[in-house]
């Protein structure tokens, strides 16, 4: 029981931890970041946004996005899925 309990408040600190990039990376309200936010919902998220996203996401979480992923990460949900892919509790 004990595993459950911790792993799922690692869970709720990954979240914050991801909540704040997003915040930071766009200049937005941590309040607007949900895991349906998309690329076309964020004038900030282009290109570069992108990049500089994945960068401070690997750079928190000292995970390395492959190619492949970044390319298809088009919302923060498929963010976290990635990072769950890479053993990330999130």
């Amino acid at each position: 029981m004990r595993h459950k309990k911790w792993r799922s408040e690692l869970s709720n600190m990954n979240e914050n931890s991801l909540r704040e990039i997003v915040a930071k990376v766009f200049l937005i309200d941590e309040s607007e970041v949900n895991d349906k936010m998309s690329r076309k919902d964020v004038e900030e998220w282009d290109s570069m946004g992108h990049l500089m996203l994945i960068s401070e996401v690997e750079s928190a979480f000292e995970v390395f996005v492959a190619d492949e992923d970044i390319t298809r990460i088009k919302t923060i949900g498929d963010v976290k899925m990635v990072l769950r892919k890479l053993g990330v509790a999130i």
